[in-house]
């Protein structure tokens, strides 16, 4: 990984670069536990349209595996047991193609299949059965990677293909409020992999003091080629239950489809070992408003970050992209964006809207251009 050594670009490029890298730009491109990318079809047939139909339904279904093993407990898995096709079709709001191909006899595409929240909730409670609930805890999440069981773990380094899926896939499911290290110079210096696997104290605390969450989870993946990735667990202060904390994906042929299968239940281990939310609402039932924070240090931002956060009906804040003078954010809530912007007005703080973000100023300084 580099580091440019000059004072003036260090912390502000490399966290600006930092972000990108996990979320591939400012603007906030917000997913939900209800909809399944990345459905693979491949299908023979007596013809290109029967092959075409039967995918459909093939990969409807395993989208729907897909997302009922990331939202609902093993247990609760088991009372639901295996629907009809035509039970997950009913469920289904639309889907969409891409990179088809076909013969005369099969149908090979890519899914995305989107559900129809209510529909979902619906099959599930009256089976006896709930969605998981989410946790208050803001979890920094600090995904270590190896290429082999012997290979250096990586952490910061932009060859690292975990930490942006298992930070992308936390923050659209929406289980638990994330807080996204900025992985600039004093990140990378105070928290290597090395202490991060141990959960070495001094780091760990210093990583919650400076970005005010309660936790922080290291989700280690190791890949054995050939053979599959496995993760392993570990919290800091709390340890995470033994029973939540190693996982192993049966995708063994395609990494990047392995590494997001561990991402979605991990996040799901994750949520499910921290302090449940008071009267948690169904997840994926909140709204996400892209907000701009003018700062003067990092230390502005915490202070607002924690200000925003204790608001009524705030269920996170993340981090989306900062340079020396402006943080950019998106906000996470659910009930009434007016009622939003009152609440952050009586804190303090001026509101200006502009279209598709909201300006977020404490004191009232003068407007800052976005983040380009």
């Amino acid at each position: 990984m580099r580091i440019g050594r000059g004072r003036g670009i260090s912390a502000a490029l490399v966290a600006v670069v930092g972000i990108f890298l996990l979320f591939g730009g400012v603007a906030p491109a917000w997913a939900d536990a209800f909809t399944v990318s990345g459905v693979k079809v491949d299908v023979r047939a007596a013809s290109a349209a029967q092959a075409r139909e039967q995918a459909l339904r093939q990969g409807q279904v395993d989208a729907y595996q897909r997302m009922i093993a990331t939202i609902t407990t093993d247990a609760d898995r088991a009372r639901l047991g295996e629907p009809s096709a035509d039970e997950v079709e009913s469920m289904v709001s639309d889907f969409s193609v891409a990179d088809e191909r076909a013969s005369a006899t099969r149908y090979i595409a890519g899914r995305t299949v989107h559900f129809d929240r209510a529909k979902v909730n619906a099959y599930v409670t009256a089976r006896g059965a709930s969605v998981v609930k989410g946790s208050d805890e803001t979890v920094i999440l600090l995904g270590v990677y190896r290429e082999a069981a012997d290979a250096p773990p990586q952490l910061w380094d932009e060859t690292n293909p975990w930490r942006p899926i298992l930070v992308r896939t936390a923050v659209s499911r929406g289980l638990f409020p994330v807080a996204v290290p900025l992985g600039d110079l004093e990140d990378v210096t105070q928290t290597p992999a090395e202490k991060a696997l141990s959960l070495d104290a001094a780091a760990m605390d210093a990583l919650l003091q400076r970005y005010g969450a309660d936790s922080v989870v290291v989700a280690e993946a190791a890949n054995a080629p050939g053979q599959g990735v496995q993760v392993t667990l570990s919290r800091y202060p709390r340890p995470m239950p033994s029973a939540l904390a190693h996982l192993d994906s049966p995708v063994s042929d395609d990494l990047d489809a392995a590494l997001g299968d561990l991402a979605a239940h991990a996040v799901l281990a994750i949520a499910r070992a921290g302090k449940p939310q008071a009267g948690s609402p169904i997840i994926g039932s909140y709204d996400q408003l892209a907000i701009l924070v003018p700062v003067k240090s990092i230390s502005d931002w915490v202070r607002v970050d924690r200000t925003l956060r204790a608001l009524p009906g705030v269920r996170g804040v993340v981090l989306r992209a900062s340079r020396s003078d402006v943080v950019q954010a998106a906000v996470q809530y659910s009930g009434d964006p007016e009622a939003l912007r009152q609440a952050i007005g009586r804190v303090g703080f001026q509101v200006t809207p502009h279209d598709g973000y909201w300006e977020v100023v404490p004191g009232g300084e003068p407007a800052t251009p976005p983040l380009q």
